[in-house]
């Protein structure tokens, strides 16, 4: 029974079969150091701490640990990474380099096509180390490419990622080059500390561009000893949802229509809740089969058409059923600590 209301949010057919018998599966990575706050829970004081994603900012308890967090803006995919430690840092950036051309020699050319790589562009005068490559993407397209820029971006290396057609590769280049231009790292231990922008947060920096197009945001959480995997998502929307398409009506149509597939469903909450000053819904409810009963939470704004302030938000965790008070109080510290960072220019 992984979390229903992501699929809710997405199809309602596919929910009522896959909601109900999939378990999510999770890797780890390591814990990141940011910006940490106290907050009081239950009279004593819960360590959080604060990650910037997209135009928003969420607050975790620290025993929380991230496990990935990806971003996609203008329709380019975002890539962030650690240099390696301990290794001349202009040696380090030149075989990560010479290894993603080998990785692209090595995909499977178009028809009829020689060469895998269209173009290799030398460094623009940006200030910064930059190394560009276009190149055949899709073996079954020989009219499109890729564009790749890796930038040296201080202790952060960042591949960039945009795809397009042959016909308009010097077009897609400065397009893909201005969103790179405009990519700076976070200052040490302050990820809140850039000045005023109109900066889209990914994990280790921000872009300072305004919104246009294709913004989306990912973000998933693993609490080891309460087993409790939080996923955040944010994305531009391009619909206008009817009233009773939301969370709580998709959830209620499952319950009286009976595709809950032998599953019992207990609401614990079913309600409208303004968080970060959107009128959004949630949805917590105990549901049981015959493999065991679990808890699923849950809170969606459906979005503005269009909009990068509004995206469409879905911040979900599920876990199993036990300790509910104390799942309740950090449930409700992550939405009450979640804000929109535009507000205040960061």
């Amino acid at each position: 029974m992984t979390n229903c209301y992501r699929w809710l949010s997405a199809s309602f057919m596919a929910v009522m079969v896959c909601s109900i018998i999939l378990f999510a599966c999770h890797n780890g990575e390591t814990k990141e150091k940011q910006r940490a706050q106290s907050l009081k829970s239950g009279g004593s004081k819960t360590l959080m701490r604060t990650y910037p994603m997209g135009r928003f900012s969420i607050s975790v308890p620290v025993d929380f640990e991230r496990i990935s967090q990806s971003h996609r803006f203008r329709a380019c995919t975002i890539d962030e990474f650690i240099w390696p430690q301990n290794t001349d840092h202009e040696q380090a950036r030149l075989r990560i380099w010479n290894t993603r051309l080998a990785e692209i020699n090595k995909l499977r050319k178009p028809r009829g096509v020689s060469k895998i790589i269209i173009e290799e562009k030398a460094t623009p005068k940006a200030g910064q180390w930059i190394k560009s490559v276009y190149y055949y993407g899709n073996y079954a397209a020989d009219d499109e490419g890729y564009w790749d820029l890796l930038i040296d971006a201080g202790p952060v290396g960042v591949l960039f990622k945009f795809d397009g057609l042959l016909e308009g590769k010097d077009e897609l280049f400065n397009w893909v080059l201005s969103i790179a231009k405009a990519y700076r790292t976070y200052p040490p231990n302050n990820p809140s500390g850039l000045p005023p922008g109109n900066w889209f947060h990914t994990k280790y920096g921000a872009i300072n561009l305004p919104f246009f197009e294709q913004e989306k945001t990912e973000a998933r959480f693993y609490h080891r000893p309460l087993d409790m995997r939080l996923e955040i998502e944010m994305n531009e929307t391009h619909t206008v949802e009817a009233l009773d398409e939301g969370l709580i009506g998709r959830t209620t149509a499952v319950i009286a229509t009976g595709y809950a597939g032998g599953v019992e469903i207990e609401r614990i909450r079913s309600r409208k809740r303004m968080v970060a000053g959107l009128s959004g819904e949630e949805e917590i409810d105990r549901m049981t089969d015959k493999d065991g009963t679990e808890l699923d939470f849950g809170w969606r704004y459906a979005g503005q058409k269009g909009s990068g302030e509004h995206p469409e938000i879905l911040i979900t965790i599920d876990t199993p059923d036990g300790n509910l008070d104390e799942k309740l109080q950090i449930w409700d510290a992550i939405l009450d600590s979640f804000k929109p960072m535009y507000k205040t220019g960061k």
